[in-house]
Order: C-alpha cells, then sequence, then structure tokens
C-alpha cells in the first residue's frame, strides 16, 4: 500500500512539474513574438529609409480624422469673404482719407493704395483694405455713403472649413511621423541610417511649415476680409486765361502788315512776269492801238 502511494505521489509531483514547464515555456513564446514583433516593426521602417508612404499618411489621416469625434457646426463654419467695389466720388483725396481712417477705426489696415491721372479729366485710383470679419458688410455701407455713385458691387465668398481641417489632420500626422523619426535617430548606431533619417526628417519638417503657413494664410483671410475700392473722380473743366503771348497785339498787327506787303509784292512779281513773258504778242498788239489812236487824231484834225 505503501508502494503505490509513493508511486502516486511521484506520478503528480512529475505532473505538476511538467504543466510549469508548459506554462513558462508558453509565457516565453509570448514574449518571443511581442519583442520580434517591434523588431520587424523598426526593421521595416529602417530598410524604408525612414521614409514615409502616401499610404501611411492616408491610413494617419483616416485614423485621426475618425478619433477626433468632432463635427462641424454653422457656427463653425470658416469662410473668407471679398468685396469688389467701383465708385464715383466728388473728391478723390478726401474720399481716400476717410476710407482709410475708417478702416484704422474698425482695427483694419490699408494693404495698398494707388493713384492714377488720365489727363485732365479723371482721376482714378485702387484701395485694397483689411477689415474684421465681423465688421465687413458695415465697413461696406460707410465706404458707399462717401461717394456719388455706385458703378459697381460685388460681393464673394469662399468656405475653407474642409480644406482647414484637412490641413489640421495632415499637421497631426506630419507631427507622429516627426516624432516617430526622432525615436530612430535616438535609436540609430550607424552613421549610414543616421544621415537617412536625418533627411527624411528635414523633409517631413518642410511639409510641415508648408501646411503651417497655409492655415495661417487661411486663417487670416477668414478673420480679415478684403475689400477693394476703385474710386473715380471727373474733374471739373475750367476755360484757362490766356497768357501775354496769345494777348500781344502789336506783334500780331506787325505780323499782319508784313504779311500784306509781302502778298503785294507777290502779286506784282506775278505780273511782271506775266506780261515779260507775253510781250512777243502783247508789243505788236500795243504798237497797232498807239498807230491807230495816232491816225485818228490827225483824222478827226483834217475835218
Amino acid at each position: 500500500m505503501k508502494k503505490y502511494r509513493t508511486s502516486f505521489i511521484g506520478i503528480l509531483f512529475f505532473l505538476l512539474l511538467m504543466a510549469g514547464c508548459s506554462s513558462q515555456e508558453s509565457e516565453n513564446k509570448s514574449a518571443d513574438s511581442t519583442e520580434k514583433a517591434a523588431n520587424n516593426e523598426i526593421a521595416q521602417m529602417d530598410s524604408h529609409e525612414g521614409e514615409v508612404t502616401e499610404d501611411q499618411l492616408a491610413s494617419a489621416d483616416k485614423e485621426i480624422k475618425n478619433t477626433s469625434g468632432t463635427e462641424i457646426t454653422e457656427n463653425d463654419r470658416m469662410m473668407i469673404y471679398n468685396a469688389n467695389l467701383s465708385l464715383q466720388v466728388k473728391d478723390y483725396h478726401q474720399v481716400e482719407e476717410e476710407i482709410q481712417k475708417k478702416a484704422t477705426e474698425l482695427d483694419g489696415y490699408v494693404v495698398q493704395s494707388s493713384i492714377y491721372n488720365s489727363g485732365t479729366d479723371y482721376i482714378n485710383g485702387s484701395i485694397i483694405v483689411k477689415v474684421p470679419q465681423a465688421n465687413f458688410q458695415s465697413y461696406i455701407n460707410e465706404v458707399e455713403k462717401n461717394s456719388i455713385k455706385v458703378i459697381e458691387k460685388n460681393i464673394s465668398s469662399n468656405d475653407v472649413t474642409e480644406e482647414f481641417v484637412d490641413l489640421e489632420s495632415r499637421l497631426k500626422a506630419k507631427e507622429a511621423v516627426e516624432k516617430r523619426l526622432l525615436t530612430l535617430m535616438d535609436q540609430a548606431e550607424k552613421t549610414e541610417d543616421l544621415l537617412k533619417i536625418s533627411n527624411d526628417l528635414a523633409t517631413v519638417q518642410e511639409q510641415k511649415e508648408q501646411i503651417l503657413g497655409r492655415m495661417k494664410y487661411l486663417k487670416n483671410n477668414v478673420d480679415y476680409s478684403t475689400v477693394t475700392i476703385q474710386l473715380e473722380e471727373e474733374l471739373v473743366k475750367v476755360g484757362n486765361i490766356k497768357n501775354s503771348d496769345s494777348l500781344n497785339t502789336w506783334q500780331k498787327a506787325k505780323s499782319q502788315f508784313v504779311s500784306t506787303i509781302n502778298g503785294v509784292i507777290s502779286f506784282l512779281s506775278s505780273v511782271v512776269v506775266l506780261a515779260i513773258g507775253l510781250s512777243p504778242i502783247l508789243i505788236p498788239v500795243a504798237v497797232i492801238v498807239i498807230v491807230w489812236i495816232i491816225f485818228r487824231k490827225k483824222r478827226k484834225q483834217q475835218e
């Protein structure tokens, strides 16, 4: 009996020992699998020389959008407003000053101002002003009050909400890639790998700056609406007093006298030239006429 009991205890101990070894082996395999997956991930990043493909970026963008959980409401929409006005004014310089003054009062600023003189009949020019979006319509109304006539008016808007949200998502993706590349740079041991990662990091950071620049541009245009104003003033024509040269009577009289003398001399010269030219005919005719007149006088005396 004791013999069987001892054998049973030995078998039970052997089974417990085998179970412990099996559990330990399973745990070791699981740990090895996890470590192997992590090493494969790093190796995959290294094999691509630290580059991030468009598919990875798109996947990252999609993941960020899905996990953000934010919905765009009507009040959150980002709108860019632009206005183009063409106005006829009474006093160009006065209206220009009023436009700039009103923009400053509304915390706006003048982007560009130019003036053109079209001869003596017109003065025209343009002013580009940025005003806070909240004061956009009120500013346009104030500008129109300073005009005689509104020749043309055009107001447009552009919804950039989706573009801005997309830029935010892409920025987060770039920041995630930048963080990953920095981690790989700290882990890199070879100089070749370090150079490759540095080049990719520089590319990602450049793309990140481009995204930030575009976001800043959109936000500024959303916060400050653009108003382009064309001004035109029609000048009143006033006759000028003639100068002393145009009123010099003595000079005009002398000029007229000389012109008359020259005309008479020219006429007489033409007569003389004509007489000389016709002398072969005129002289015989003149001789005949003179002889005939003398003959008539003698005949009357005889009678």
